[in-house]
């Protein structure tokens, strides 16, 4: 399953049933990229080994996101952990 390690840079909600997450990341050379996947129902998220919710998350956490792609090419989340020692505080 493909994996991303970055930075959280947010979660939006753009209607009452669908959220997504936006990761970035460094690449080589000083390239930045930006991802963004859908959070769905069976979607694990954790810290650590504790479970979270979407609203837990917060901007600044090293994630590691795992995802699946869909045929029309958007990314859905499988998992999303976030690394518990570099929480940040807001």
């Amino acid at each position: 399953m493909p994996t991303i390690w970055g930075q959280l840079e947010g979660s939006d909600e753009l209607s009452v049933r669908t959220t997504y997450i936006q990761v970035r990341t460094y690449l080589p050379g000083g390239i930045v990229i930006r991802v963004r996947a859908k959070i769905g129902a069976q979607t694990l998220i954790a810290r650590g080994t504790e479970p979270v919710a979407v609203s837990g998350l917060r901007n600044g956490e090293f994630v590691e996101l795992s995802y699946q792609h869909s045929r029309e090419g958007r990314l859905e989340a499988e998992t999303i952990y976030v690394r518990p020692e570099e929480t940040v505080v807001d």
